[in-house]
């Protein structure tokens, strides 16, 4: 995935890009949203100064791993939640369908800790940082 923004801030080789949004490049957590803008840390790779517009490259792979993680993982811990629920209700002759609900919503909101402990200890990881590749 490429896109390119445009540099407001550099600390040592860790750049502030700003980016308008597009179509394809919508919120996952990774950035901070101001209205029509997004920023977003990036490494830098090609000595850009502020002001300078670069191409900032993230990996398919890495991006999926991401996406699944913010958006898949809260729905699979729902349904995990639910099935639970449904056993649970059928071993003890409580109602299914009610346990279900609130199992499947007690397992969703604890996933959102969850998600942000995996997602800390994943940005801290370099292949995680999309990377400024050059300057356009």
């Amino acid at each position: 995935m490429k896109e390119i923004g445009q540099v407001i801030e550099k600390n040592g080789r860790i750049l502030k890009v700003k980016f308008s949004l597009s179509e394809a490049c919508h919120s996952c957590g990774l950035c901070k949203i101001n209205e029509e803008d997004l920023v977003l840390d990036v490494i830098d790779e090609c000595n850009a100064k502020i002001g300078d517009f670069v191409m900032v490259e993230v990996e398919k792979k890495d991006f999926y791993q991401v996406t699944f993680l913010i958006y898949l993982f809260p729905l699979i811990s729902f349904i995990l939640g639910v099935l639970i629920g449904y056993l649970i209700g059928e071993r003890y002759r409580l109602d299914t369908q009610l346990l279900g609900l609130s199992i499947g919503l007690v397992f969703t909101v604890l996933s959102y800790p969850l998600i942000k402990s995996i997602y800390k200890k994943l940005s801290q990881k370099q292949k995680f940082i999309p990377v400024a590749k050059k300057i356009v």
